[in-house]
């Protein structure tokens, strides 16, 4: 053997290799606990969207099945924060009951003070959620379409239904109205 000349590693090359190597794990490392939190908040994402699809669908057929003026409904009433009205609820069994919802605005313990959920209030049932991010005082109805449309605050008791429920929504800076066409007007 030549005087210089090697047959290994020193143990510098090892250490600088070693801490190399583990510099990459913890790399892969971080890049993956990166990837999982973004894995799970796009599940708690989708799954909002999901509840938010399915309540607007729900909101959408209790207003579609709205029923007023005749012998077993009772009248239409709203106000900003509640409305009452009879409609036809789907049943476990598959086919519709007539029953009395209540839609109400509560708030989120988790929201700011100004931000609500539409809540379904239906009697021998849990509440409901319907519509998150509500302006507090944030329902409107619709008097008349004509003319850019006329909508009201309140709306008594009485044998007629507005032509459409808004709902006011808050994201943000940005409000918006959600519009839900009511079915039968009587």
């Amino acid at each position: 053997m030549r005087r210089g000349s090697r047959a290994g590693f020193t143990l510098i090359e090892v250490v600088v290799a070693l801490a190399l190597g583990g510099l990459i794990l913890l790399g892969a490392r971080r890049m993956l606990e990166q990837l999982a939190d973004e894995a799970h908040r796009i599940t708690r994402d989708a799954a909002a969207a999901d509840a938010d699809a399915n309540g607007e669908r729900v909101l959408r057929a209790l207003a579609g099945r709205l029923e007023v003026g005749t012998a077993d409904a009772g009248p239409f009433a709203g106000e900003p924060s509640a409305a009452r009205f009879t409609t036809w609820c789907e049943v476990p069994d598959g086919w519709l009951e007539r029953c009395r919802v209540t839609l109400v605005i509560e708030a989120a313990p988790p929201a700011p003070a100004s931000v609500a959920v539409l809540v379904a209030q239906i009697p021998g049932r849990a509440p409901l959620p319907l519509v998150r991010g509500v302006q507090a005082d944030g329902l409107r109805y619709l008097v008349t379409a004509a003319h850019g449309g006329e909508w009201f605050r309140s709306w008594g008791e009485g044998i007629t239904a507005p032509v459409a429920l808004g709902i006011i929504r808050v994201r943000g800076a940005v409000r918006d109205t959600f519009i839900v066409r009511i079915g039968e007007r009587g």
